[in-house]
């Protein structure tokens, strides 16, 4: 018996050991940290995102119907043949529509999802794609945080998924948030919130200090922006969005305003690069 406590002190020891050096590894500049690579993809006014890093790859939302297959062809590029973490941050079909695509193309471990059913087709065939694949998604309905390489992750959920009454347009403030930590970088992954999710996020203090913002709902002005702005104060900014549907000429104004450089996926495949210290944005321009 003491033999077995014994073993479980130590089990538990080396796990709080193993925490403390990736805390360590975060918060130390000294220590050289694994890369942290983003690539926007040029899909429209759709978000498709692939970060990579320590040879782990999480994929962000997949486009809409059409674009799963360019999203499966250039993880297959990057020689990526499973992906570890898939987020899906909410139901528009602008968000999951590639989703069953590549979950028909390229193993995936594991599935987070917000917690509310979606009406969609592309929802639908999701649904049957993970079915298919014996895959069974988490339903985010609490913070939860997992290591990414040398990154941290947190995703944090709505306060609440109860759908607002009379409401006809719900999904984009049930938007799971992603939080990555790369060294002394911040990555803020927004989804598609809109005023009521953003005044809830700034109110109760949910939003931490971030020197990049993947801009929400595709550059759509709204009049909260401006305390996201003032909360999150970001340095650098991506926003996904198409020639047909280009950033909102407030939305632009507001970002020159704080100072924030800011890239349109409607110019091109954009790429972030992080070495924990320095963050890079640079974007190959296609017409």
């Amino acid at each position: 018996m003491r033999e077995k406590q014994f073993i479980s002190v130590l089990l538990v020891c080396a796990i709080l050991g193993a925490l403390s050096f990736f805390v360590f590894r975060q918060r130390n500049s000294g220590v050289k940290l694994t890369p942290l690579i983003g690539t926007f993809l040029k899909v429209g006014k759709a978000d498709a995102i692939v970060l990579e890093s320590g040879g782990r790859a999480m994929v962000i939302d997949t486009g809409e119907e059409d674009d799963g297959q360019e999203l499966v062809d250039f993880l297959k590029n990057r020689n990526i043949s499973l992906v570890d973490v898939l987020i899906i941050t909410h139901y528009d079909k602008d968000h999951v529509g590639g989703a069953d695509t590549l979950i028909a193309n390229i193993p995936v471990a594991r599935v987070l999802i917000p917690d509310y059913p979606g009406s969609s087709t592309e929802y639908t065939d999701f649904m049957a794609a993970l079915k298919s694949a014996s895959i069974e998604p988490e339903p985010v309905n609490t913070p939860l945080s997992f290591p990414f390489g040398d990154a941290l992750v947190k995703v944090d959920p709505p306060k609440s998924y109860e759908i607002p009454e009379g409401a006809i347009e719900y999904d984009n403030n049930f938007s799971l948030l992603a939080t990555v930590t790369h060294g002394s970088n911040r990555l803020l992954f927004t989804g598609d919130i809109e005023k009521e999710r953003i005044n809830e996020l700034v109110s109760e203090a949910q939003l931490p200090e971030c020197n990049f913002i993947k801009f929400p709902h595709h550059g759509i002005y709204n009049t909260a922006l401006e305390d996201l702005l003032k909360t999150v104060r970001p340095k650098y900014s991506v926003i996904c969005s198409s020639d047909k549907h280009p950033a909102e000429k407030k939305t632009l104004e507001l970002l020159k305003k704080y100072g924030v450089d800011v890239l349109e996926t409607r110019h091109g495949k954009i790429t972030l690069i992080s070495d924990g210290l320095k963050l890079e944005l640079h974007q190959k321009v296609r017409h």
